[in-house]
């Protein structure tokens, strides 16, 4: 099919012009589907990436939450462990009485009851502060913190537990076994008491 353009002496080829139309119209529609699916496909990744990060920041706090729980678990347990360990050592001899002779009043043995010394309020401030300026050190154990201050293992348990609840020291839960460090509110009550407690000038 031809058009002729006598005032100018052109024939133009019809067929030619509509194909070059149809196939710069099929060009456009593609261009712009391409484009809309792109977007389409950046709008998902984002989202994707979105879910994820949401994802593993629940985990997280969750493990740290798991953490917290185990930490609190292993010092009841240390707790629970120093007790039964004291409930199965004797806290009082008994001597058995002599047997009786024939037609006379029998005749018992005293009984000799071993007694543990009352802690006062003051050796026991005395304790937490000698147990503070030993962390102004270098952060220490349970252990390191029982043998400075030669009490035993339940007593040192529950004590460093208050101090941990009482903010005065911080655990370390990253370490096995946890370390103890001392804070600023331990620290601050160091200055506010600076006499160490009687009795327990030993080094760490």
């Amino acid at each position: 099919m031809f058009l002729e353009l006598p005032y100018v002496g052109i024939t133009i080829n019809l067929d030619y012009v509509i194909y070059g139309v149809l196939s710069y119209g099929v060009g456009l529609v593609t261009v712009m589907s391409v484009n809309k699916l792109r977007r389409g496909a950046k709008r998902d990744y984002h989202a994707d990436d979105t879910v994820v990060e949401a994802v593993v920041m629940e985990y997280s706090r969750r493990l740290k939450d798991y953490d917290r729980v185990i930490a609190e678990m292993r010092a009841r347990l240390d707790i629970v462990e120093a007790k039964s360990q004291s409930l199965t050592q004797p806290h009082a001899t008994v001597t058995p009485s002599q047997p009786a002779p024939t037609h006379a009043q029998p005749v018992s043995e005293p009984v000799a009851v071993t007694q543990h010394p009352q802690v006062t309020d003051e050796a026991q401030n005395g304790t937490t502060d000698y147990i503070l300026k030993l962390l102004m050190e270098r952060p220490r154990t349970s252990r390191d913190v029982q043998s400075a201050i030669g009490r035993t293992r339940e007593h040192t348990a529950r004590l460093m537990k208050k101090l941990h609840d009482a903010g005065l020291v911080s655990r370390d839960l990253n370490s096995k076994p946890f370390r103890y460090a001392i804070t600023e509110a331990g620290q601050a009550r160091l200055k506010e008491r600076p006499a160490q407690a009687p009795g327990l000038q030993r080094a760490a």
